[in-house]
């Protein structure tokens, strides 16, 4: 099976910001199953006062730009809810459900409908066994959608995540393609309860996808980490993603 590479920016906090990711990512990519990141609304922050992005509206009009910048890109976002879900289908192509809302029925549902490719996100206090569960839910809405899911790590009992490479074989019997999002996979807690990261620990796991037998890896890149709007300590640096794709 061809190896997906879904990559770029936590948020998509601006149309020069994704357009800059892109330029230095986009030549990189050429030949490969690609899919280029960006949430227009974190909307999942533990903090009110984090910055959540640009909004539905502005990071659809982002997507239409940076397609028209470069051709045949294809792209994909997190959706947080129902209403959002049809709107965003006339211009993503692959449509990725948040690790807090992976068993969020309505919202499956709704993906399924107008979506060919789901990527559901594991959440952290999922087992696999579990995460096989939620398939049945967009499966039965539409037969022909491809299920994916990607592995982020979990939190049994640990201040910090736990990768089980053990269970890759076991899921990809149920799902489509498992992919591994080695970023948010190396996040670290702080002592002051803001989650920090380990680039260093991110660009391992990108390798590792091989050895384990991902069908892709998922990875955000910035080209100023400490200026991302969130994730500042586990996104790779830009130009370190680009010799990890070189």
């Amino acid at each position: 099976m061809e190896k997906t590479y879904i990559i770029g920016p936590c948020s998509l906090e601006n149309y020069e910001l994704s357009h800059e990711v892109l330029s230095a990512i986009y030549p990189q990519m050429e030949g490969r199953d690609f899919y280029f990141k960006g949430s227009f609304d974190k909307a999942n922050r533990s903090s009110i006062e984090g910055k959540r992005g640009p909004g539905l509206q502005e990071g659809v009009e982002i997507f239409k730009q940076l397609k028209k910048d470069f051709p045949n890109l294809r792209v994909t976002t997190d959706v947080h809810e129902v209403g959002q879900v049809e709107e965003l289908s006339e211009t993503v192509d692959l449509i990725q459900i948040p690790a807090f809302l992976c068993r969020q029925t309505d919202l499956l549902v709704e993906c399924a409908k107008h979506f060919d490719k789901v990527n559901i996100k594991k959440g952290q206090w999922m087992n696999p066994q579990n995460m096989v569960k939620g398939i049945d839910k967009i499966k039965t809405t539409n037969p022909n959608v491809e299920a994916w899911m990607t592995e982020r790590g979990s939190a049994f009992g640990y201040s910090q995540f736990i990768v089980d490479f053990s269970s890759v074989d076991y899921l990809k019997q149920y799902f489509d393609k498992v992919i591994f999002d080695v970023t948010h996979s190396a996040q670290l807690p702080k002592p002051n309860g803001r989650m920090g990261g380990n680039p260093a620990l991110a660009a391992r796991y990108f390798k590792a996808a091989d050895i384990f037998n991902y069908d892709g890896v998922f990875a955000e890149a910035h080209p100023t980490p400490s200026l991302s709007y969130s994730d500042a300590d586990s996104v790779l640096p830009l130009e370190e993603m680009v010799e990890l794709l070189k």
